[in-house]
């Protein structure tokens, strides 16, 4: 017959590995959200695929609430359990109580990337809003930290080029030191808010050294932004990987 304490220890022995190894205790993926609605960029074909093999890579969860070029994200639910929130939409004028959920996830205290057109994600162009829908004119400035006015001419892209100072962060890792042309359009954004740290810059005849990529906290939010995201930059290696490092950034 056993002893009491006998008992204990056989007990003890069998629990802490079954305890070890329950779902609750595995460490938990990062659950990324990319919100995708483009009719400019072909960014509802090319975004999709690029997150899931990013995820894949790098050990996230992602979903993509996909507009399909309108302003309806069907699963915008999920932005209450993301850790990240990816946004790639084009002069959306979201449904007032869809955009008080991504407003609700950027004061969250959580993460938050921006590609591309986010810079006027949420301002529509029509004279006249849809029923219901709400423009958020301040995203730029307020939580972005940037200045959209525009962009320069079309056919001559822009000449894109690391920060010499930050060539040891991890949000250039493994993207290209060297300076690199892009098809895509320069996006005019000074002047972008004094506490954001700028990583790449960019240029045409038109204008130089234009902040292009940077981070900065918005409150507790971690918020990064790139201009990036042409059709063509899909193709570069040091955009995919830029992404990858905006998203791991913002996933901290």
């Amino acid at each position: 017959m056993r002893s009491v304490l006998e008992t204990i220890l056989l007990l003890v022995y069998f629990s802490v590995p079954l305890y070890a190894q329950s779902p609750e205790n595995e460490m938990k993926k990062p659950l990324v959200a990319v919100m995708v609605s483009d009719d400019h960029y072909d960014a509802d074909k090319l975004i999709p695929p690029l997150m899931q093999r990013l995820g894949k890579e790098n050990g996230w969860d992602v979903v993509i609430l996909h507009g399909h070029g309108t302003a309806n994200f069907p699963n915008i639910d999920v932005l209450d359990q993301a850790d990240v929130l990816v946004v790639y939409v084009r002069r959306l004028a979201l449904p007032k109580e869809q955009l008080a959920k991504v407003k609700k996830f950027v004061h969250s205290g959580r993460g938050l990337v921006g590609l591309r057109t986010a810079s006027h994600a949420f301002v529509s162009n029509a004279k006249v809003l849809p029923e219901h829908g709400e423009n958020w004119v301040e995203f730029d400035r307020n939580v972005l930290g940037g200045n959209y006015h525009g962009h320069g001419n079309d056919d001559l892209g822009s000449d894109i080029e690391n920060v010499a100072s930050q060539s040891d962060s991890p949000i250039l890792k493994e993207v290209t030191s060297a300076r690199w042309h892009s098809v895509g359009s320069l996006y005019f954004t000074t002047p972008v808010k004094e506490d954001a740290t700028i990583y790449q810059t960019a240029s045409s005849s038109q204008q130089k050294n234009v902040p292009l990529t940077w981070t900065r906290m918005y409150g507790k939010t971690r918020v990064a932004f790139t201009a990036l995201g042409h059709q063509k930059d899909f193709e570069v290696e040091a955009f995919q990987n830029l992404v990858r490092n905006l998203v791991r950034w913002a996933a901290q």
